[in-house]
């Protein structure tokens, strides 16, 4: 369990306190190890005040296993006290093991300091996870161009100066920087052990193409970012990648994988428009075998094409669990179909419709971009492996009826039926639901007419 670092002196609590309470401290008799696992569970206050109470623990901090210091928490206002708190910390004499150092900080002059403390500690401590999470002072749309240039400068300094700290970091989070195209692959080869990257709001120019490579990484998440298109060139431990929102100006999918054996998650969350580009997930996925696809369309235009299942069925073969979320409620349903025909081991469904125009923060209009390319399957498809259908934001309308029908008609072995309504939503509190069953009348209804399409029985739940 993390264990954050306080920042602050809190001299005024050893003043009052007397040594006779000191020594009637029966926990101080306790060895250090059971001490120091006692240590590892305070909250931030109580971990504070027995380093000052008693001299018997305020050695022990040093022993600590796990260290978290993040600008923005309670003790850690300012990146002046983050870089403080490290410095302190990180020059300790003792020399005891870290199983995970986290330092989230902001990319200015001043956090030179904590890249070179890193630096030297990681030549005289073992430190098992180094975690870097940093970013701009001011970020997203309120950072200009220039000032993501200049701060990209300026974290491209810091991968320099610390070639110690960079080459042990095994997670990085990089924030609202603007890169050159080579930079990327001169920050992956300073940290031979990374494990996870994420990069958020990061600016490579609108026509840029990226090439990763890294034989250790597993995990990647590319949010918000700006570029062409990325392609995952060589990432043979790759097992998940996330990506949130791409443009592309030309004929390109935004992603093309290269050598990723180990890939089996994929997470796509992008919010389509005219400019965005339909692709087919035969041409996208090749040379993926994915036992879980997640994609969330964000009540716009539906981006992939359905197709014969017979072509995109190599990479979807390992498939176990889809998500699709947030379909705007004017696109058909029965597109998914192809889905289904192409994995056959798939165990779970889960579709997600939603209304954006009902929801009172979203005032676009995306029901022009709901013509979804038309698929009709076989007939007499039949799937042995599902096993559970999840709907959030059903409602008794022809639609919904029509697609439920095709996959209990479909699934053999199909255990489970589970209409949800909408949730509210988090930013408004609005529940775009208009036609979901709410008495248990209406219910029965709906269950009895689902039944009808099987001749084994099926449970069928509804929820909120």
């Amino acid at each position: 369990m993390e264990t954050t670092v306080l920042l602050h002196k809190a001299t005024g609590i050893e003043s009052g306190v007397s040594k006779e309470l000191e020594q009637e401290d029966r926990l101080s008799d306790l060895p250090d190890d059971i001490l120091t696992f006692v240590l590892e569970r305070l909250k931030l206050h109580e971990a504070a005040r027995t380093s000052v109470l008693s001299r018997r623990w305020r050695h022990l901090f040093s022993y600590r296993s796990s260290i978290q210091i993040h600008i923005g928490d309670d003790a850690a206002q300012s990146n002046t006290s983050v870089v403080e708190a490290t410095k302190r910390m990180l020059a300790h004499t003792m020399r005891s093991p870290i199983s995970l150092l986290s330092l989230r900080f902001h990319v200015v002059d001043e956090s030179i300091d904590i890249i070179h403390c890193v630096d030297n500690a990681v030549a005289n401590r073992q430190i098992s996870e180094l975690q870097f999470l940093m970013h701009p002072e001011i970020l997203d749309v309120d950072c200009p161009e220039d000032g993501m240039a200049a701060y990209g400068r300026r974290f491209m300094r810091f991968v320099d100066v610390g070639p110690s700290a960079f080459a042990s970091l095994t997670y990085l989070y990089m924030h609202c920087l603007k890169l050159g195209t080579d930079d990327l692959n001169h920050v992956l080869n300073a940290c031979t052990k990374l494990k996870s990257l994420t990069l958020n709001f990061c600016d490579w120019g609108i026509l840029s193409e990226l090439q990763i490579h890294h034989p250790l990484l597993t995990r990647l998440t590319i949010v918000n970012c700006t570029f062409e298109r990325v392609e995952l060139s060589y990432l043979p431990s790759l097992t998940c990648l996330y990506c949130q929102t791409w443009i592309s100006l030309q004929d390109l999918h935004p992603l093309s994988f290269g050598y990723v054996p180990q890939l089996s998650e994929i997470i796509l969350s992008n919010q389509g428009t005219e400019i965005h580009k339909d692709f087919q997930l035969s041409e996208f996925l090749s040379n993926t075998m994915l036992r879980l696809l997640d994609l969330d369309f964000e009540c716009g235009k539906i981006w992939i094409q359905p197709q014969d299942s017979k072509l995109v069925r190599p990479w979807l073969q390992n498939l176990q669990i889809l998500y699709l979320r947030h379909i705007h409620e004017e696109c058909d349903l029965d597109w998914v179909m192809f889905l289904l025909e192409a994995a056959p081991l798939l165990k779970r469904v889960y579709v997600q419709v939603s209304d954006s125009a009902v929801c009172q923060c979203d005032k676009s209009d995306h029901r022009d971009l709901c013509q979804v390319h038309q698929y009709k399957g076989p007939a007499d498809l039949k799937h042995y492996n599902l096993m559970e259908l999840s709907i959030r934001g059903y409602q008794v309308n022809e639609r919904f009826t029509r697609y439920i029908k095709l996959v209990v008609e479909a699934a053999v072995n199909l255990q489970r039926v589970l209409l949800l309504d909408n949730v509210p939503c988090k930013r408004c509190g609005s529940c775009p639901s208009k036609g979901f069953p709410q008495t248990l009348e209406e219910r029965k209804l709906v269950g009895k007419q689902i039944s009808q399409w099987r001749s084994s029985p099926v449970k069928i739940g509804f929820g909120i």
